[in-house]
């Protein structure tokens, strides 16, 4: 666009400074515009004709104030210029902010200035974006239950959040500028931390690991993943490593590992005392009552050869009735065996029967306190549960315990029943007790069933207390 002097449109080269992706104004002493570009229209929304007639305080209206004036005509003659950002008026009365370089122009031996004008709405905008974003990554990551830091190309610390400080014990200051490799400890952990983090760097792609960190007296298990952060012509500006705390997580993950593994030698113990009982219980049948059955059989085959002699027959009747008490004692001890019948009985002649045979048994004293007024009344399968648990109990004291004296109490609450098992022996360490003592396992076991609690209490030589609460059912009959 080609402009004559006569209507004051050309002073500048216009095919060239109309190219120009800035603003020009060229303004002489009088404050009037000499020259403007396109751009200058474009960015104030005015036509040429319509710009060029007005002053430049029109649009720079700091510059109405005589005093600021001379002052900006008095800087701009220097030879460096001013460059100051500052605020433009466009056609429509809208104040947009823009970057201003003001210096000295010489045109026709008269003194002007140039000002070149930058539009910063953009650049303002892009500003408070990156600045918003930038307060909501502190946000997050300040309150973030992770640890993260935010390293260089160099490898050096931009930015660690507050966990991390609190672990390390630094400030954010100290903490700023911190080389990757000046930090790390040069073991396993750090080594495999510095190698995440250089493979980001160098593949530009996200890498995972699992780190155990010590701290203090602690050991952490941390998931770290480390994130390349890119510029806007693709590279690589800096890394992001966040570290989570999955210590729990693998603590729990080996308590139900560990559980599993007791569940199943529980399962294979049980299997075994099964298979323990059936042979028993067999060998009975078949030693015993298989024993019995066969003399019974010959006696009657004698009775049957002795018709005519009422004294021997008298005599063998006598010894197979005797033959056939000790048979029914028998198959008594294989139903007992089983279950016993003192069951069907209720708890409290449960727990006297098996009072009975620990006593008769073991030879050692065993007191039984149960609620006098209050019956008590429990399931089928809560008797039975108590009922094993009390016989397991009493079992490992007369094998282990080398006790005087054991006492069962039975109490009742309003929604439970607690029975503690005491005895006087020898007790143990509670911390050396293996995690394949099948006895207690058991107990805990069968107890969990009916959503109840076992305590276990023992000091060496101070004797041990088992102590177990079972929910109370409201009506077990029904």
């Amino acid at each position: 666009m080609n402009r004559n002097s006569q209507d004051g449109r050309s002073i500048l080269p216009d095919f060239a400074l109309d190219k120009v992706n800035d603003a020009l104004y060229l303004v002489g002493p009088d404050a009037r515009l000499a020259y403007i570009n396109n751009k200058a229209c474009e960015m104030l929304g005015y036509k040429y004709r319509e710009l060029i007639r007005l002053k430049y305080s029109n649009v720079e209206e700091e510059l109405l104030d005589p005093d600021v004036a001379a002052l900006w005509w008095k800087l701009s003659q220097r030879p460096e210029g001013i460059r100051f950002t500052s605020q433009h008026r466009m056609k429509s009365g809208e104040i947009i902010p823009v970057e201003v370089s003001s210096s000295a122009y010489v045109h026709q031996q008269q003194n002007m200035v140039l000002c070149v004008v930058r539009d910063v709405r953009e650049l303002k905008q892009r500003t408070e974006r990156y600045l918003q974003q930038e307060q909501q990554f502190r946000s997050l990551v300040e309150n973030s239950p992770d640890l993260m830091a935010r390293f260089d190309t160099d490898l050096r610390c931009l930015y660690v959040n507050p966990l991390v400080l609190e672990l390390v014990g630094c400030t954010a200051e100290q903490a700023h500028g911190w080389h990757l490799t000046d930090t790390i400890p040069f073991d396993e952990t750090g080594m495999r931390l510095f190698r995440l983090v250089s493979n980001t760097l160098a593949s530009g792609e996200k890498s995972e690991a699992e780190l155990e960190a010590n701290y203090d007296d602690r050991t952490m298990v941390l998931h770290v993943r480390c994130v390349p952060e890119f510029n806007l012509n693709g590279e690589v500006t800096t890394i992001l490593a966040v570290g989570r705390d999955i210590t729990r997580l693998r603590d729990v993950e080996n308590q139900v590992r560990a559980a599993h593994q007791q569940l199943r030698l529980l399962a294979s113990n049980q299997q075994q005392q099964t298979e323990d009982e059936r042979k028993h219980i067999a060998r009975e049948i078949h030693d015993e009552l298989g024993q019995h059955l066969t003399s019974l059989r010959a006696g009657l085959s004698v009775i049957g050869m002795q018709p005519h002699d009422p004294q021997q027959v008298s005599q063998q009747v006598d010894y197979l009735m005797t033959l056939i008490d000790s048979t029914i004692q028998v198959v008594r001890d294989v139903s007992t065996r089983l279950r016993p019948n003192m069951l069907n009985m209720g708890l409290v002649p449960a727990l006297e029967w098996l009072r009975d045979e620990f006593v008769k048994n073991s030879g050692c004293s065993c007191m039984l306190i149960v609620p006098d007024k209050k019956p008590v009344t429990l399931d089928d399968q809560a008797v039975t549960a108590v009922f094993r648990v009390v016989q397991e109990s009493l079992t490992n004291i007369s094998r282990h315990a080398q006790a005087t004296r054991v006492s069962i109490i039975v109490q009742t609450t309003r929604d439970a029943i607690v029975i503690q098992i005491r005895d006087n022996g020898r007790g143990f360490q509670m911390q050396s007790v293996r995690h394949d003592a099948f006895g207690l396992l058991g107990i805990r076991e069968r107890v969990g069933m009916l959503k109840g609690e076992v305590n276990i209490s023992s000091t060496p030589g101070e004797g041990t207390q088992l102590e177990l609460t079972l929910p109370l059912v409201a009506n077990p009959s029904h």
